[in-house]
C-alpha cells in the first residue's frame, strides 16, 4: 500500500501584499462534484474577487487533478 497526503479537515487564512489581499482555503474533498460547490460558495462569498484559483487532487492513486490560475498574471 502506498502512503499519500490527504486533507482532514478545512482551513483558511489571509495575507495583504502590495495592496492585494490572498484568501487560502483548504477542504476534504473526495468528488468533483464537491469541488463545484465550494468553488461556487466561495464565488459568491468574495464576489468581488479579481481571481479564483484553485487545485485539487481527488482518489489515492492522484486519478483526477485540476487547477486554474482563473487569468492570473505570471510572476504574482
Amino acid at each position: 500500500m502506498t502512503a499519500f497526503d490527504t486533507v482532514y479537515t478545512g482551513g483558511s487564512d489571509e495575507i495583504v501584499e502590495k495592496k492585494s489581499r490572498f484568501i487560502a482555503q483548504v477542504f476534504p474533498v473526495k468528488t468533483e462534484e464537491e469541488v463545484t460547490q465550494i468553488l461556487e460558495a466561495t464565488r459568491k462569498k468574495y464576489w468581488d474577487a479579481r481571481h479564483n484559483c484553485y487545485a485539487f487532487v481527488l482518489g489515492a492513486d492522484g486519478g483526477i487533478s485540476r487547477c486554474s490560475d482563473d487569468g492570473e498574471p505570471s510572476g504574482t
